[in-house]
């Protein structure tokens, strides 16, 4: 798919992260693409799982630490567990087409491969009130690296900006606003 279509689709409707499509079957790269661009969406059966079917790629929210706006937010940049959005795709793709389950209740499933990590979810409910959705919907949560501490993560990035010095501590700044 070129990229002047992807933002040409039709949705096949409405549903609690906005417009659903069905184009992006198996297309993980067109699909992350499309919600980077969109920043809202729900793609269903980007990936597949032979135990539990179709799993659905969201856009979500940071907020509501959920989809791929939070993995984005939280889990990639210099720093974090995934050093660009590319990265990201290529491990949540590598990890639950050759991931082992490490749980898998009857609310979600952990894959992981060599430490990182893909939480599906097996249901979904509203954030705010706990209700109960849709209880067959299977989505990407989160993905991060199981590897590095969050101490770590934390702290390996500090940013350094004219009034704070080189450990990132702020400064008297002789600007005057």
């Amino acid at each position: 798919m070129e990229k002047e279509n992807l933002l040409d689709l039709q949705p096949i409707g409405v549903g609690y992260f906005g417009n659903i499509y069905d184009q992006f079957k198996g297309k993980v790269k067109e699909a992350f693409d499309f919600l980077v661009a969109r920043q809202s969406g729900d793609l269903v059966g980007v990936f597949y799982d032979d135990e539990i079917g179709d799993i659905d790629l969201v856009w979500g929210s940071k907020e509501e630490n959920a989809g791929l706006a939070h993995i984005i937010s939280k889990h990639v940049g210099e720093g974090k567990d995934f050093s660009t959005i590319d990265d990201a795709r290529q491990a949540i793709e590598d990890i639950l087409d050759r991931g082992e389950k490490v749980k898998n209740n009857r609310d979600k499933v952990i894959y992981e491969l060599e430490g990182r990590r893909v939480v599906i979810r097996k249901n979904l409910r509203d954030k705010a009130t706990g209700i109960l959705i849709d209880d067959k919907k299977k989505w990407v949560v989160t993905s991060y690296d199981n590897n590095v501490p969050k101490s770590d993560k934390l702290s390996a990035f500090t940013l350094t900006t004219p009034e704070s010095d080189e450990g990132g501590r702020a400064v008297a700044s002789d600007a005057i606003s």
